[in-house]
C-alpha cells in the first residue's frame, strides 16, 4: 500500500456530522461545506469542499461610498439566498474601505492568526 489516506465522498448528514465534531475537537477548526471526508486508519483525519459558496465582490474606492455598497450588499445577499446559498464566504482585505461594513454585518470565519485578509461570513 502506498498510503493509508483514502478520500470518500460525503454522503450522508451522519458523516457530515462527525466531520464537523471531529474539526471541533481538534481545536475548534470549521470546515465550510465540506465535500469530503478524508480517513487514515478508520478515523476522520480531515475533509475539504470542491464547491466553495464564495462571494468575491468590488466596489470602486472613488465612485462608491460605504453607505451605497450596504445597499449593493443587501442586493448581493438576497440574489445568493434566491439561489439557494443562505451562507457563503467573502474574503475582504483589512486595508479595504468597506472592511467595516462587513465587520458590522457579517460573522469572521476562524481561520489562522496572522493572515493578510479575513474571511467572513453572513450572518443567518
Amino acid at each position: 500500500m502506498i498510503t493509508d489516506i483514502q478520500i470518500f465522498p460525503i454522503d450522508t448528514e451522519e458523516i457530515r456530522t462527525q466531520v464537523y465534531q471531529e474539526a471541533y475537537n481538534d481545536g475548534n477548526r470549521h470546515p465550510f461545506l465540506p465535500t469530503h471526508v478524508v480517513m487514515r486508519n478508520g478515523e476522520i483525519v480531515g475533509a475539504f469542499s470542491t464547491w466553495s459558496p464564495t462571494s468575491y465582490w468590488w466596489m470602486h474606492t472613488q465612485k462608491m461610498r460605504v453607505r451605497d455598497s450596504k445597499l449593493v450588499f443587501q442586493g448581493m445577499d438576497t440574489l445568493m439566498r434566491q439561489q439557494g446559498t443562505p451562507k457563503y464566504i467573502m474574503p475582504c482585505e483589512p486595508e479595504s474601505a468597506f472592511y467595516s461594513l462587513l465587520q458590522n454585518r457579517c460573522d469572521v470565519h476562524p481561520g489562522s492568526d496572522g493572515g493578510d485578509w479575513t474571511l467572513f461570513t453572513n450572518r443567518d
